[in-house]
């Protein structure tokens, strides 16, 4: 079991730095056309929002709660916020982390439903749709993505604003009809 920690640490650490460095590059570049935070790669099973920021008038963007908690790897007695499944520090000398979350859609339910990070953290999102095509969607954080039976997609970001955002299945009739999930993103 501990080789199974060391090479899920290992892997988050190459994952944070390649992120960094995609970051990086998208930073220097100025947002030239093409290099959109946002964009999607060749995958066709992954998305990737490098830097995440609300619009000023959203209906997906809720106000942040008080004392939000932000659980650390291994945690019990959440209060049903997700536990991350990988966590590692994102780079030496800071204080933001790389966390990593699985999330199944089934039966019309999101689970975990919420999720709970912090600004500046890199977030991996591993949602698999089971029992049914679904997808999942999250406006204000920038994707979307289709969730056919038996996929699973991953969904990569790095929210820049405090909040709590609703995602949800489109597909299924949007936030008002469900199902919808939280990301709640604690400031610094």
């Amino acid at each position: 079991m501990k080789s199974i920690n060391k090479k899920n640490i290992i892997i988050a650490i190459v994952v944070v730095v390649v992120v960094v460095i995609v970051v990086a590059l998208v930073m220097m570049m100025g947002g030239k056309k093409g290099n959109a935070p946002g964009s999607t790669s060749g995958n066709p099973s992954s998305q990737s929002a490098a830097s995440s920021s609300a619009p000023a008038s959203s209906t997906t963007l809720l106000p942040l709660p008080a004392n939000v908690v932000v659980p650390e790897a291994g945690a019990t007695n959440t209060g049903g916020v997700a536990v991350p499944q990988v966590e590692a520090p994102a780079a030496p000398g800071v204080a933001a982390k790389y966390r990593s979350f699985n999330i199944t859609l089934q039966n019309g339910q999101f689970s975990p439903s919420t999720i709970a990070v912090n600004v500046g953290d890199t977030v991996d999102l591993e949602i698999k749709a089971v029992g049914g095509t679904y997808d999942f969607t999250q406006p204000d954080l920038g994707f979307s993505a289709a969730l056919p039976d038996g996929v699973t997609k991953k969904i990569q970001f790095a929210p820049s604003t405090a909040g709590k955002f609703v995602f949800y299945c489109s597909s299924c009739g949007g936030p008002a009809k469900g199902p919808v999930g939280y990301i709640v993103v604690a400031g610094k």
